[in-house]
């Protein structure tokens, strides 16, 4: 079984799971959604996962229809049924159908909740081991101002059209910067460099960029034996640093293998630390927290 859906509470198979074409989702991009991974039966972060989801959906206004702890029962049942210990999760929340097509109706809808499962790539370990190629893309990231940027919306265009440049050039993924310069992050990962050995390296939350739960606990572990340095930061600066990784809640941390015409060697000590410092985290919250299987 490749994947497994569930739409409104009914589980089925991939060739099964329909949802209206009145669907805001489907026509506007009007929803929310979170994205997170299991190891050994456990959804890692889960509760950070569903506050989140339900900050995003409040800046929307569009209502959650379950509870965390009813949501949590229904994520688990879907992955029950879909059988793997290890596995790659997201909740998709919709407003849901409307009678019109206009974008002008906000009331008296009843949203979509879909959960969907499948496998974990088989590509994982490989680049967390070998490192990724990033282009900067010219695709500029959106504005703050324009669109508040911890809004896990399902429209996401703007890393789209990044990613879409950069692959047509060679590039595995996109960085995006501002309109300023300034690296923001990439088009599904935070990204941080490694200055002299010394210092830790991330764009600061006012740049415009998620407040992604991953690049928490990365700055909480770096703290530790770095400085962290959180802030506006020139392209430059970020490319010349010795090592640069990006981190995301399904990849983890992976190295940087080549940013634009630059090249790193690897693998990096700071880097391999942090790395093995983010498993044992990761253990120690499976060890302390409810299985699904």
């Amino acid at each position: 079984m490749n994947a497994l859906v569930n739409i409104n509470g009914r589980i089925c198979d991939p060739e099964e799971a329909k949802i209206s074409v009145f669907d805001r989702g489907f026509l506007f991009g009007d929803g929310v959604y979170e994205t997170g991974k299991a190891l050994d039966g456990c959804c890692l972060f889960l509760e950070e996962h569903l506050k989140r989801l339900r900050r995003s959906a409040n800046k929307l206004q569009i209502p959650v229809p379950l509870s965390e702890e009813k949501l949590t029962e229904e994520l688990f049942r879907t992955a029950r049924a879909f059988g793997r210990k290890d596995a790659y999760f997201r909740i998709v929340l919709s407003r849901g159908v409307g009678a019109s097509l206009g974008l002008e109706s906000f009331k008296e809808f009843k949203p979509t909740l879909v959960i969907i499962f499948q496998p974990l790539s088989e590509k994982l370990d490989f680049l967390r081991a070998h490192g990724i190629k990033l282009l900067t893309s010219t695709v500029v990231r959106n504005s703050s101002a324009a669109q508040d940027p911890n809004i896990k919306t399902s429209n996401y265009l703007n890393s789209l059209l990044a990613l879409q440049e950069v692959q047509a050039r060679g590039g595995e993924d996109a960085v995006l910067c501002d309109s300023s310069g300034n690296v923001t992050e990439g088009t599904t990962f935070s990204i941080f460099g490694v200055e002299n050995g010394k210092t830790l390296l991330t764009a600061s939350l006012e740049v415009g960029i998620l407040d992604s739960i991953t690049r928490r606990y990365v700055l909480e572990l770096g703290s530790k034996f770095l400085k962290v340095e959180e802030g506006f930061i020139p392209l430059e600066r970020f490319k010349n640093c010795e090592a640069v990784f990006i981190a995301s809640s399904v990849r983890e941390i992976v190295p940087v293998r080549e940013w634009d015409e630059k090249k790193y060697n690897l693998p990096d000590s700071t880097t391999e630390k942090l790395k093995l410092d983010l498993k044992t985290e990761i253990r120690t919250y499976i060890r302390e927290h409810v299985k699904y299987l």
